[in-house]
């Protein structure tokens, strides 16, 4: 186990970039007409547009600086490709701003040998949109928008940048294989609410490692059908701890298997590692 889980921190970045033998293009969203102070959301997605139907590796840079940016929705790729945010990418305070008010601010989708990296941060700028929020009350309770939302993505790695202030879940992942978040760093105060860490969903072969995760609720909820989810050298809180569940509220769930936290260190958390089920819930067998 201990092997495969460093061959997959070590080769999956250079597999990533070096899946074919030609260097990687690079797409700098400023020669897409990106300007500081502007709206990147457009900019952004016709560097990915262009870059994703490459069939040579693509580096998508938002270099250094702070930028503006609406919502995007980014589909799929050709060969591996990177998005390398070098600055600090910020959301409208406003949850009503949004194009889409159904949608996540950042969505990422079918992409295989993806990585996202770069030092940057994405700001969600929530601070608002906590004041708003009734979930704790209220069922139908508004939706707030999640900093980044990944969903279908295979064979990839989230390296080396911060999710801070999230206006919902800092990170959905979902439907995904082979994922590891490495250095990955996540920001918000202990009374935000909902500001989950890492959602999981789903998914199969996660690794979170190497991470400061600090929030207002679970630092890692994992959701029903995930298996082979690694949790290693992981600081969490302040925050709710790291949570399988809730499961057993809806009986097509499937099982949760597999999941193994290791040398990790709790601050101020209201848990360490715990198992949620709604009352009707069937028994759960921990080994």
């Amino acid at each position: 186990m201990a092997i495969n889980f460093i061959t997959i921190l070590f080769f999956l970045p250079l597999l990533a970039i070096n899946v074919n033998a030609q260097g990687p293009v690079t797409y700098d969203i400023t020669k897409y007409g990106a300007k500081p102070g502007g709206d990147i959301s457009q900019a952004l997605t016709d560097a990915w547009n262009e870059a994703s139907n490459s069939t040579t590796p693509s580096i998508i840079v938002i270099p250094r600086g702070t930028w503006s940016l609406s919502q995007v929705k980014l589909t799929g790729n050709k060969a591996p490709l990177e998005l390398q945010v070098q600055g600090t990418v910020q959301a409208n305070p406003n949850p009503s701003q949004l194009p889409n008010k159904e949608g996540e601010w950042i969505t990422i989708n079918y992409v295989n040998y993806f990585t996202l990296s770069g030092g940057g941060v994405f700001d969600g700028q929530g601070q608002e949109a906590w004041k708003q929020n009734d979930c704790h009350k209220n069922r139908n309770c508004a939706k707030l928008p999640m900093n980044l939302s990944f969903n279908f993505i295979n064979n990839s790695i989230i390296r080396d940048v911060t999710t801070k202030d999230s206006k919902n879940f800092h990170v959905n992942c979902i439907s995904s294989h082979n994922v590891t978040f490495l250095r990955f760093t996540i920001s918000a105060p202990g009374d935000s609410p909902n500001t989950d860490g890492i959602h999981l969903g789903r998914d199969t072969m996660i690794h979170i490692t190497d991470s400061v995760i600090k929030t207002g609720d679970d630092c890692v909820s994992i959701g029903d059908e995930t298996k082979e989810v690694h949790i290693h050298n992981v600081t969490c809180g302040p925050g709710h701890g790291i949570s399988v569940g809730s499961l057993g509220g809806y009986a097509s769930e499937k099982d949760v298997q597999g999941i193994y936290v290791t040398n990790c260190t709790f601050i101020g958390t209201q848990n360490g590692v715990r198992v949620k089920t709604w009352p009707s819930a069937p028994a759960v067998d921990c080994q």
